[in-house]
């Protein structure tokens, strides 16, 4: 899809056309949310609680993993043999236990240590309920220091996060389609209740679509509360900000992330998420004058099911 350009509107006296042109990025995909691994150290980066690439809550999350596993103070654990059979989510594996417990600190060095019964599946290999496709290239990693293809960075970052194999993330972390995840998880954490308001622009533009397949809605965001200087601005007076469905800020951020560079981070997120957004008509500003002129704006953002 080419950039997205943006077409006045002329025909309404009562508003204020201003332009803006949103870049889109490269289209991207979308891992699906993760859970991590115990920590002994500091994840590799922090994120917003809310990040696609960030477990919620590594060490609670990892705590309650492995207390899925019965431990070796409730009852007695047979011991690992030195060459053990897995299953992992039904792709078959054997690998030598010494390779498991590689480093230390990792979920499965203690999962394998000896304080942990794992389970094992009718044939007698010992089951993980992950996904075996990927445990391959983290096994890869463990024999030989291999580092997975960059097609695959993303759900490995995730995968070897859980499994707290830091070592591997780190140099996941700096391949393209991880940094970008990054920057435009960093991009989006700027501005308050981000998700929120992107579903609720999706919801009014599907309660819109139902009989033309086009689906609009009109959104007032605000970086700064407007406040009237003068005593005789009425702030009843009809402003244009009484047809917007949705509402975003306002936010502390840098001069430059203002609404426009909002609107261009919703916009490009909905398009890399499939959506076919129209090109977006300039912003409207109210015209009300007395005393001042009133600064609030909205934007109209169309999407075509």
């Amino acid at each position: 899809m080419s950039d997205l350009e943006f077409e006045g509107d002329s025909s309404d006296s009562s508003i204020e056309d201003i332009e803006i042109r949103p870049v889109r990025p490269p289209s991207r995909s979308n891992p699906v949310p993760v859970r991590r691994e115990k920590l002994t150290r500091s994840p590799v980066r922090s994120l917003s609680p809310n990040s696609v690439l960030n477990g919620g809550g590594d060490v609670l999350s990892a705590k309650i993993c492995l207390e899925s596993y019965p431990s070796s103070n409730a009852q007695a654990v047979e011991p690992f043999p030195s060459v053990l059979p897995l299953n992992v989510g039904g792709v078959k594996y054997v690998t030598r236990l010494s390779t498991l417990k590689k480093y230390p600190d990792s979920m499965l060095a203690a999962l394998f240590s000896g304080r942990y019964q794992v389970d094992k599946d009718a044939e007698g290999n010992y089951f993980l309920d992950s996904n075996g496709i990927l445990f391959g290239y983290l096994l890869e990693f463990l024999r030989n220091g291999l580092v997975p293809p960059k097609d695959h960075a993303i759900p490995l970052y995730r995968e070897a996060t859980y499994y707290g194999l830091h070592e591997l993330a780190e140099k996941l972390h700096y391949m393209p389609p991880v940094v970008s995840l990054f920057v435009k998880e960093a991009h989006k954490s700027q501005f308050p209740n981000y998700e929120e308001t992107k579903e609720g622009v999706i919801k009014e533009c599907m309660e819109s679509a139902k009989y033309t397949k086009l689906g609009e809605v009109t959104l007032f965001v605000f970086k700064k509360e407007f406040l009237p200087k003068t005593p005789t601005f009425n702030p009843n007076h009809g402003c244009i900000i009484e047809t917007a469905k949705v509402t975003c800020g306002p936010w502390e951020g840098p001069d430059g992330v203002d609404e426009d560079i909002f609107v261009r981070c919703l916009i490009n997120d909905l398009m890399d998420d499939g959506f076919n957004v129209k090109p977006i008509e300039p912003k409207r500003k109210c015209k009300y004058y007395h005393g001042q002129s009133c600064q609030k704006f909205v934007y109209k953002i169309t999407i075509l099911f």
